[in-house]
């Protein structure tokens, strides 16, 4: 366990939003490709570093929300899970975006007259069905922080001066 303090903590967050960002970007358009085409990233491994990413932000954004609302014990309450909630909602919008485009393609390439089919094979490493077997399992983890955010809204009371 690391400790930060809150300006360090704010350029850090910031520091795994930007990556994680990239890391979408280059997973989105790496994803599928032509099977003649070398890979040029290891799709794999950038899409497991930006989920551990989010995590990780996830934690961030709630250790700083808790730091702002005066909570500076190790037990963060709320924040972790809203924060982790928030992350992995953004996860499954960007997998049910990513290209996963795969098999044989007809493409005509020429002008007009000219035209000539080619066959074109595609490829993807996170294949449809991965993706998902990915949102059914973020979304089930999501049911789960909910269950206990509920939980905490059911048991929480808060005083307010009249």
């Amino acid at each position: 366990m690391k400790t930060f303090n809150l300006s360090q903590a704010l350029k850090q967050k910031n520091r795994l939003a930007g990556e994680i960002a990239r890391g979408r970007e280059i997973v989105q358009r790496e994803n599928s490709r032509k099977e003649s085409q070398a890979a040029r990233a290891d799709v794999r491994a950038v899409f497991d570093q930006c989920v551990a990413q989010s995590r990780e932000l996830a934690a961030f954004k709630g250790a700083i929300a808790s730091a702002n609302a005066g909570v500076v014990s190790g037990d963060r309450g709320i924040y972790g899970k809203l924060n982790l909630q928030a992350e992995l909602r953004g996860l499954i919008t960007f997998l049910k975006s990513l290209n996963t485009k795969e098999g044989e393609e007809l493409e005509r390439v020429g002008f007009l007259s000219r035209d000539e089919a080619v066959r074109t094979v595609y490829i993807a490493t996170i294949a449809r069905d991965e993706v998902d077997r990915l949102v059914a399992a973020y979304q089930t983890e999501i049911e789960q922080l909910q269950d206990q955010i509920d939980e905490f809204n059911a048991i929480t009371r808060i005083t307010i001066a009249a």
